[in-house]
């Protein structure tokens, strides 16, 4: 499918395009394959280490912190001033999920 939809957040793979509540959003290309991830596994705890392996290819040599790093971008681009989608699960990883 080239439109995935969470809530109110779509992300379109043919053109790139992210938008939550019909307001365009700006993604790096690390934060849109990060974002797309998520939005594949709706509902699903994904770990650090399964997003490092998907986002960033299994040669990466940067540190794990990076996931997070990426997901307060993510966050601050996607939650700020809205309903919040990206959950962290303590001790497991992300979730995202429609906004209650």
């Amino acid at each position: 499918a080239a439109l995935l939809q969470v809530g109110d957040l779509t992300l379109n793979e043919d053109s790139y395009e992210v938008e939550r509540g019909g307001e365009i959003i700006t993604l790096t290309s690390t934060e849109y394959e990060l974002l797309r991830y998520l939005m594949r596994n709706v509902g699903r705890v994904l770990s650090k280490a399964q997003i490092l392996d998907r986002v960033w290819a299994y040669d990466f040599k940067g540190k794990p912190t990076v996931v997070e790093l990426y997901i307060s971008y993510l966050r601050k681009k996607i939650d700020t001033g809205r309903p919040t989608m990206i959950h962290t699960v303590r001790g497991a990883g992300y979730m995202l999920k429609p906004a209650a």
